[in-house]
Parts: structure tokens; sequence; C-alpha cells
């Protein structure tokens, strides 16, 4: 790789040896990847995995926690701070939190954060960013038109450490492309389905990272930016679409003509009603009693009331653990506003973390802990949550809309359970 004689001093340990270290990784990856150079990093994102504590399941036995709290102490001996502009979502103890607010770092959610929703300022086209959350990502690279990989927990601590990433895959202008056309032929209804449409699409390239899928038959006027999350969540689950184009929505598809760059697609399908429904059918209602129910999807402020709304004069059945996700925004007014206190009061938990649901007294997180507590079925809106703790053998069932899952919540029955 060519380096700048400021990578060079970095590499050559002129900076102390946490930025020699951080430099040497990100040489290494960039030359397994076949980058010529360094480019500057704009924005760094610790959101998952951001250190000690953090992320699923880590603990004291997992490597990657050895290798962050070396790391950790010895930025801590030498006193060094991020180079770029780094954000912070929750690096899962107060000590950790602490550590990396010294270094730089901007605490923006204390509850952890993996969706768009709750990070800010969000970078602008063109900048070059390492976010830590794949949704925050894929988000990124295709509705706002930054470029960024999914450089894993390790890649986006040392991009913050050196402010350089290598420039390869997705920092490049001809992997920016579209290679696939997928016509979609069916109008989402509302966020779920559009979780649904980007799973699908997830699903059909999982084994083609590369082939940027261009999305045309979508109607600009009828999106939001709630539904674009929703789809970006999917997206990289569970096929890992870091950049995906829209056609009139994406700032690099303003038509199927540029989202091509002027060449034929290598490939073709289309999405409608049947192909919804197959993802529907992969997580149906089992027979089982529902035991937690979960809106996983971060709350906006409209769906918090919607919710409220809907648990009007209404509880939560005594045989069902429900609980609810917030965004930062939702979390205020919910608590300023005392929808939180009428919440709880209909017994929904408002999680202070991402991801807790509450299960026979005790706060649990399923991705890990869903079949060691002994967890049977879980109802949701998440197809993410789907997908990884059916692996552990539990019956996830996923449905179409927040009056369904509510209903379920309320009466403990699955419709056709």
């Amino acid at each position: 790789m060519r380096l700048t004689k400021d990578e060079e001093k970095m590499l050559s340990g002129g900076y102390g040896e946490a930025t020699r270290r951080a430099m040497e990784i990100l040489v290494t990856m960039g030359d397994y990847a076949g980058a010529q150079r360094m480019v500057p990093v704009s924005w760094a994102d610790l959101s998952t995995f951001s250190g000690i504590g953090g992320g699923h399941g880590d603990s004291p036995d997992n490597d990657l926690y050895k290798f962050m709290k070396e790391l950790d102490d010895l930025c801590d001996r030498e006193g060094v701070r991020f180079r770029c502009p780094t954000t912070l979502a929750d690096a899962g103890t107060p000590e950790s939190n602490a550590r990396l607010t010294r270094m730089g770092a901007q605490l923006i959610s204390p509850a952890g954060a993996s969706s768009p929703h709750d990070i800010f300022p969000l970078p602008l086209f063109g900048q070059y960013v390492t976010p830590g959350a794949t949704n925050i990502n894929t988000y990124c690279n295709s509705m706002i038109g930054a470029r960024g990989n999914n450089e894993g927990p390790i890649g986006v601590r040392m991009a913050a450490i050196t402010g350089r990433t290598p420039q390869y895959g997705y920092l490049l202008n001809e992997n920016r492309l579209a290679k696939t056309h997928v016509e979609v032929r069916v109008a989402p209804k509302n966020y779920i389905e559009w979780a649904v449409l980007g799973f699908y699409i997830s699903k059909r390239l999982s084994r083609h990272y590369w082939d940027v899928p261009v999305l045309t038959g979508i109607d600009p006027v009828a999106v939001t930016s709630d539904d674009i999350m929703s789809l970006c969540a999917s997206m990289n689950n569970p096929g890992s679409i870091t950049h995906f184009l829209i056609e009139g929505l994406s700032p690099e598809s303003r038509t199927l003509e540029q989202a091509l760059g002027g060449r034929k697609p290598k490939e073709r399908f289309t999405v409608g009603p049947k192909e919804m429904e197959e993802v529907y059918d992969t997580y149906p209602p089992t027979g089982n009693k529902p035991e937690i129910v979960t809106l996983r999807f971060p709350l906006t402020v409209q769906r918090l009331y919607e919710v409220a709304g809907l648990f009007e004069g209404k509880k939560v059945h005594k045989d069902v653990s429900f609980s609810v996700d917030l965004t930062l925004a939702a979390k205020l007014v919910a608590e300023g506003s005392g929808l939180k206190k009428r919440l709880e009061a209909a017994g929904v938990l408002v999680a202070e973390k991402q991801g807790q649901v509450m299960w026979r007294g005790q706060m649990i997180d399923p991705w890990v802990d869903a079949k060691r507590a002994g967890v049977r079925t879980m109802v949701t809106d998440s197809l993410k949550d789907c997908n990884a703790i059916s692996q552990q053998e539990i019956d996830m069932v996923l449905l179409p809309s927040l009056e369904r899952i509510v209903e379920v919540a309320v009466t403990g029955k699955v419709e056709g359970g």
C-alpha cells in the first residue's frame, strides 16, 4: 500500500505503540483486500461490540474482550485520543463508556443503538465512514451515499484510533454500481412489510455480496425514512447486503441507467406478493402459546403513540412477557408525556437496553439466553430476531402489523396457534 508520511509515522511507532498496532492491523486488512491506499475517515461509530462488555454474549472468556481490554489499557497509558469524530452507543459498562469518552468518543445512546434513528450527526454524501452497526452502514451507503465497508469491531476501532481506513470494497467507485435489477411489484403497507421485502432480497443474494441490487417499482412519494431504515435492517441479515440502490431515492440512482452505470444487469428478478408470503411462511404460528412478544424494531414517536392507543383500556395477558424498544426521541417523549407510565401500567416492559425482555422474573437477552432460559415461542416484528434466535431452536413467529402483535400480547393467543 502507498502510505502518506503521517501514516508511515503511525506505522513506525512515531505516535506510540497503540497507534502503531492499529495502523499495522489496517495495513494488513488493506493488503489482504488489495487496497492501494488509506483514506481519511469522516466518522466512526462504535455502536456495536464497542469494547469491554459490548455486544451480545461478550465476556472475559471472549477473545475479542481480551484483545480490546489489552488495547484499551495501552491506549489509557499512552493517552490516545480518536483521530476522527467518533460516536458511541453504550460499550456495555459505565467503566468502558468512560474510557472511550476519555479517548474522544461522544456517548449518544446510553441504552445502546444499532439503528440510524439514534445516530447523529449522520455523515454526508461521499464521505468515508466506519459504522459499527450493519444497519447503519447499509443506510449510510444506500440512502446517503457515504462510503463504508462492514469492518467489524476491530476494523472500526482501528479506524477511530488512526483516522484512516483502507480504500477497498464499497469505498471504490466501480463497486458501488448496481449489478442486479430487482423489480418490486408489491407496495409494502408498513415498516414490517418493508423488512420482509429486504429479507427476501437479502436471502436471494446471500452468496453474491458484491452484486449490488437496484430496486425499481417503488413510489418515492409513498416511502418514509422509517420504512427505509426497516428495509436496511433486513437487507444485511441474513445476506449482509451493505449497499443497495432504489431508483429515484438513492443519490447514486436517480435513474436505473445511472445505477447500472449504463451496463446491463447480471441478474434480474421480481418480488411480489408470492415472494413476500414465502418469508412469512418461514416464521409461522406453530400451535404453541406465545411466551415472549416483542416490538424489537425501535418505536419512533409516531409508532409509540400507535402502540399506546392500541393498549387503551387493555392489559398484557398474564402468561405473556411483552416488551418494546424505543428510539431516543420516543424515549424522551414517552417519559415526558406520561406514555411510559401508561404502557407500564398495562404490563408493557419499556426496555432500558436494546433487546431486553423479562422472562420468569429475570431480564434476558434472547439472542444468547433464549434456549438456556427455557423459552419456547416468541412473537416479534423483527426478522433479524427471527433469523438469529430461531437458530437456538426457538419457535419464532413474525406477524405483519402492530395491531396483530398487540392483539397477541393482550389475548395470549396467536392466530393459527
